[in-house]
């Protein structure tokens, strides 16, 4: 039986079109590590079109291989610094992200959303309320 030219690049063309198509790359043993906050900015879609910027953004973020998290978010607010620490676990796959922490009231809470980790740089993206809203970091690898 012949094949034609055609029918082989037909049998060909999942393999080519899976080739092609990105690929989630986990990150390296330097992801895990401490992280200075640079920046926080709030998207409220019903407010603005636009992220709003935190000021006087400070703090770490300790990401560690066993996957808790250490969070030490300060903001300036009202004339004193404002504390936001956060003790929990976290998991990722491909670009998602997931930080489970406990909240005031010590109910577990999940925070998802995406991640980018370029020269050392880490951009996290956490799903608000209502959907569609997000919280915005950028963060500096020390």
């Amino acid at each position: 039986m012949k094949l034609s030219v055609f029918s082989l690049l037909l049998a060909l063309l999942p393999a080519v079109v899976l080739a092609q198509r990105p690929r989630a790359v986990a990150p390296s043993a330097s992801f895990f590590a401490t992280y200075a906050y640079l920046t926080y900015s709030i998207l409220d879609k019903g407010t603005s079109p636009t992220p709003l910027p935190a000021k006087g953004v400070g703090g770490t973020l300790l990401l560690r291989p066993d996957g808790s998290y250490q969070k030490r978010l300060t903001l300036a607010g009202n004339g004193t610094t404002l504390r936001f620490d956060q003790d929990g676990r976290f998991t990722f796959s491909g670009d998602h992200i997931s930080f489970v922490h406990s909240d005031r009231n010590g109910n577990s809470r999940t925070d998802e959303g995406t991640f980018r980790l370029r020269n050392g740089l880490l951009t996290i993206t956490l799903n608000g309320f209502p959907a569609g809203n997000q919280s915005i970091y950028t963060l500096q690898r020390q």
